[in-house]
């Protein structure tokens, strides 16, 4: 089911890449994709989002009406999508003097966004301008490339995970950092870390490539829900890291997925960027008595 949330603009067409998505759909048609319990991640309710938001890469949801803040990359916006009224505004802007933007939690009356490089900026809603942003560098030393940040009320803090960090290298793991709300300080130690390997296994595929894009804790099982755009996956863990599941997705229906949050019912949004055509949000409802060996493949 296709509905458009905001009008946006046709994409160019790209003869080459179209070309590369037909083949990518033929080797996808001889793949099977499960689901985890609770959902059918392969028919989501899709709906368009504008070309401001071509770029969308991390979501939250916003208890205080029940919508969803985005950010986009390279914008110095923050977006509020109505999911009721199906529409698409701004919520705060200017916040910060660059971009690179990749997630964006809420939590009680902060926003907290994620930069690239392990940055994390806060500011309270609806700013105008970034007089009352502040800004807690990166720790992290060397090459380092984070996309996922969420929050674990167990811990009182963030954590963001490494899409690709420079102590991994050769060591088969993911490596997750907390940032404490209380001192407002990143811990000396990593959090957790997530074992490549398990994965890998659990999918019977040694080219599995897991690298995090977006990730929240599930409202009613309490666990870790984690999609990586590159290597199309869709992972659950404990909330120290701990592989439960592992899945692939299909690129057809993820091309680029950057966002994942939760509503507390358990409805699960995920956001794809619009690189490879026009952004969507996919919406899935929460069905407890769904069983994923059943579920479409």
């Amino acid at each position: 089911m296709m509905r458009i949330l905001f009008q946006t603009q046709c994409p160019v067409k790209l003869p080459v890449f179209f070309l590369c998505i037909c083949l990518t759909s033929i080797a996808c048609r001889d793949r099977s994709y499960t689901s985890p319990i609770g959902y059918d991640i392969n028919k989501p309710d899709t709906r368009e989002l504008g070309k401001s938001v071509n770029e969308i890469s991390g979501l939250t949801y916003n208890a205080d009406d029940s919508t969803l803040l985005a950010i986009s990359d390279s914008k110095r916006k923050i977006f509020q999508i109505d999911l009721y009224r199906e529409k698409l505004r701004d919520y705060a802007e200017k916040m910060y003097t660059q971009s690179d933007f990749e997630d964006i939690v809420k939590v009680d009356t902060t926003i907290y966004v994620l930069i690239s490089d392990g940055t994390i900026i806060s500011m309270p809603p609806h700013v105008a301008d970034s007089s009352r942003t502040k800004v807690y560098s990166t720790p992290f030393r060397g090459k380092n490339d984070f996309e996922t940040m969420y929050y674990d009320p167990s811990a009182n803090g963030l954590v963001v995970i490494c899409k690709e960090c420079e102590e991994e290298k050769g060591q088969h793991k993911r490596t997750a950092y907390r940032f404490d709300l209380s001192e407002k300080v990143f811990d000396d130690d990593p959090f957790f870390s997530i074992n490549t390997t398990d994965i890998k296994a659990m999918l019977k595929n040694d080219d599995a490539d897991f690298r995090p894009s977006a990730a929240a804790i599930h409202p009613k099982d309490k666990n870790l829900y984690i999609v990586g755009s590159a290597g199309s996956l869709f992972v659950k863990t404990d909330t120290k890291g701990k592989v439960l599941e592992a899945y692939n997705i299909n690129p057809d229906i993820y091309p680029q997925p950057e966002g994942l949050a939760f509503a507390p019912d358990g409805t699960m949004f995920i956001s794809n960027e619009g690189k490879y055509g026009k952004p969507t949000l996919l919406v899935f409802p929460y069905n407890t008595e769904k069983d994923a060996s059943k579920q479409n493949k």
